[in-house]
């Protein structure tokens, strides 16, 4: 190896050393913040400050917090908008540790012990979603779940996500998306059939002995 060659090695060798590992990241990571998702504040171990939640983002990219009011988090990288947040709050801190992180919206719908709401990690699991929802109310839940997205299923059968522990990223969740499983007191087809069966059973009685009074009036015409 000459001379130049090794001066290009030792300059490649300490850029790889040097360089942030921003730089190896792409646009996705570097800006993780989408419009319609969430983000969670955290300053532990201060537990009680204002900024300990999830503060939504609304579709033009801006989430409101305290004091400063609305702010374009879309543009900012998880690093930026942490210290953004560390200089703004610094004299309401009492420990210099902001962590942030993206959420997405979930939507938990139908046969679950706590259906509703929520934001979540989208680096979180479907179980995770399971688990917070506190599991189904029925023992075939997990096969009957259905993963929605404005009406349509994206995929017909999420077993193998739950089983493999597969992140929500890696399913390609986006925050609106739907979860739903059979509730045990949905109204199925032999409920609506069950419902209409006194009013059937009745009419088909009236019927009958309209048809028999008839009969018995005709025989009787005809033995006169």
């Amino acid at each position: 190896m000459n001379t130049k060659h090794k001066i290009l090695f030792f300059f490649i060798l300490t850029f790889l050393g040097t360089a942030p590992l921003s730089a190896f990241q792409g646009s996705s990571a570097a800006k993780p913040f989408h419009p319609g998702d969430g983000i969670y504040v955290s300053t532990f171990p201060d537990s009680n400050s204002f900024l300990n939640q999830v503060f939504a983002i609304d579709d033009r990219g801006y989430a409101e917090f305290p004091i400063v009011g609305k702010i374009k988090v879309t543009d900012m990288t998880a690093r930026d908008l942490s210290e953004y947040l560390k200089k703004t709050f610094k004299i309401y801190l009492k420990y210099p540790n902001v962590y942030v992180k993206p959420m997405v919206r979930v939507s938990v719908l139908g046969g679950f012990i706590r259906p509703g709401l929520y934001y979540v990690d989208i680096d979180n699991s479907l179980w995770d979603v399971v688990y917070m929802a506190g599991g189904t109310l029925l023992e075939d839940g997990i096969e009957e779940m259905r993963w929605q997205r404005m009406h349509d299923e994206p995929d017909d059968d999420v077993t193998p996500f739950f089983e493999r522990g597969t992140s929500l990223r890696a399913m390609g969740f986006k925050s609106g998306d739907q979860l739903w499983t059979p509730s045990p007191d949905a109204r199925t087809i032999w409920d609506a059939i069950r419902d209409v069966m006194p009013i059937l059973t009745l009419t088909a009685t009236v019927w009958t002995l309209y048809n028999t009074y008839q009969r018995d009036q005709i025989l009787l015409r005809t033995v006169r």
